[in-house]
């Protein structure tokens, strides 16, 4: 028991230098494009073209196990049409080439396509969605949707910046850029910590209810 107590805790210690070692690439791909390239933030920098492999590749890993995986296929099916829907999106530089806002119309085709198939294996959607909730890898891609589609989102207006530089005025300006910067990210990384917190709780409240529950 012991051993294969240990052997856990090595995978999560494992899993959890990746993790470490996966998200500290955003920070070097940001220093990449504007200190050593010095091109800025474009389309075709480091920064964007890793956000659309690492997308690429988790939208592919989730057809795969759709393929793989009968029981759970059309949930399967939703999240990679909404992974693959976003990769569309972030190229939509290049379906500017052929028309202004042309990205809409390759992921209204998957959307549809998702739905469609999605509506056949009807019968493994939401199962295959319950067990998805009480899996703690499901709560990474959960907690990277949220980060994406709304943090980065409010934390990148220029509305947002112009008020904190505008309230800084004859501050230093990098040094408020820095702070905002950290501290936003700091409270978002507590955000995620209060978050995992609770669920971990509950879920051992639950195991206890069920645990008293068989001995009435």
């Amino acid at each position: 028991m012991e051993n294969n107590d240990l052997k856990r805790i090595k995978q999560a210690a494992l899993s959890f230098l990746l993790l470490v070692l996966g998200m500290l690439w955003a920070p070097v791909a940001v220093i990449l494009d504007v200190t050593v390239l010095k091109h800025g933030m474009p389309e075709h920098g480091v920064t964007e073209i890793s956000q659309e492999l690492m997308l690429l590749a988790s939208t592919l890993l989730i057809y795969v196990m759709a393929f793989r995986l009968p029981e759970q296929r059309g949930f399967l099916i939703l999240v990679a049409g909404l992974l693959l829907s976003m990769w569309l999106r972030e190229l939509d530089y290049l379906f500017d080439m052929i028309r202004h806002g042309f990205w809409k119309y390759p992921v209204a085709l998957v959307v549809l396509l998702s739905l469609g198939l999605a509506a056949i294996c009807r019968r493994t959607v939401v199962p295959a969605m319950a067990e998805a909730t009480r899996s703690y890898p499901f709560a990474y891609i959960l907690a990277g949707l949220a980060i994406v589609l709304f943090f980065s989102r409010i934390f990148g207006t220029g509305s947002l910046w112009s008020a904190i530089l505008d309230s800084g005025a004859g501050m230093n300006a990098p040094a408020l850029v820095k702070n905002s910067v950290q501290e936003g990210l700091e409270l978002l990384g507590y955000v995620l910590v209060l978050y995992g917190s609770v669920l971990f709780a509950r879920l051992h409240w639950q195991a206890d209810k069920q645990g008293s529950a068989s001995y009435d």
